[in-house]
């Protein structure tokens, strides 16, 4: 009862977090907004950390929380951002979507893992639906913020791989000073680079959305994820992928106002039917654990 809870949880937090990072979007640009999301979701980690009973499990080695600082919190989220000032936040959802693809090419390459006809075909489905949402004259000029998606689904797969290999660490001790490192670097470069409006960054929703973003979206839901797996196989965290997307397109179109054409739709149905035609045997697909 205590996993379904916490992998339901996730998967709404996760699901109504693309919105939220289009709201931050308004006052804070890309780099800052998410710099600042986590250094703030450290923060909370870290209070969290003390005022929870202790857990076992030690804290992942330095290099491992280099990587994800880089990898995870850094150029995941530095490209997701970018993606959201020119794409709708559901559409991003779905792009992202094709991580467990990701997750598996990255699999073959770096330990050998077989990957199956379904995946294969599954792959097929998601890029002619990457390539609905891609071609067509309403969405000139969305290419780069299409590439930036992908690329940080790639950026994550390889991530979630490195944190399934040391899912027997403390994410309490672990993903603080991960978040810290990449949030304050993204901070720095956003600050330097980006010179954002502050007065319009304190204005209430934007910092209801970055507070939401790291708490919730940050905090509690990359806690959750850790936590699950390491109870539960990586392809039965990784149907998330096919959850969150619908959830995102739903919450865009309802809250955020955001439209869908045909093509879009069409396109995200055929990235969510790959995905899940993927996922059917990513059961006999087991990463390598320390």
């Amino acid at each position: 009862m205590r996993t379904t809870a916490a992998y339901a949880a996730m998967c709404a937090i996760w699901g109504t977090t693309w919105l939220a990072i289009k709201i931050s979007l308004a006052a804070l640009p890309p780099l800052t907004g998410a710099g600042v999301r986590f250094v703030v979701a450290a923060l909370f980690l870290w209070l969290l950390a003390r005022l929870v009973p202790a857990e076992r499990g030690t804290k992942a080695p330095w290099a491992t929380i280099l990587l994800l600082a880089a990898t995870l919190f850094g150029g995941n989220y530095a490209l997701t951002y970018y993606a959201e000032t020119g794409l709708a936040s559901g559409l991003v959802a779905v792009l992202f979507g094709t991580l467990p693809f990701w997750v598996f090419a990255l699999g073959a390459l770096l330990f050998g893992e077989r990957v199956g006809a379904n995946a294969i075909v599954g792959a097929a489905l998601a890029l002619a639906g990457v390539a609905a949402i891609s071609i067509g004259p309403d969405v000139h000029g969305a290419l780069p913020y299409i590439l930036a998606t992908l690329a940080a689904a790639a950026i994550s797969a390889y991530a979630n791989i490195e944190l399934k290999r040391h899912a027997g660490t403390n994410p309490l001790r672990t993903l603080p000073p991960a978040m810290l490192i990449a949030g304050a670097a993204m901070t720095l470069a956003g600050i330097a680079f980006e010179h954002p409006d502050w007065q319009r960054a304190l204005a209430p929703p934007s910092i209801g959305a970055v507070l939401y973003l790291a708490v919730l979206g940050s905090g509690i839901a990359f806690y959750l994820n850790h936590w699950l797996l390491q109870r539960l196989q990586t392809w039965v965290v990784g149907l998330s992928a096919l959850v969150i997307p619908v959830l995102a397109v739903a919450v865009g179109a309802l809250l955020g106002g955001e439209h869908f054409g045909a093509r879009e739709l069409a396109g995200s149905a055929l990235v969510i039917a790959g995905i899940w035609l993927a996922l059917r045997t990513a059961q006999r697909q087991v990463l390598p654990e320390n």
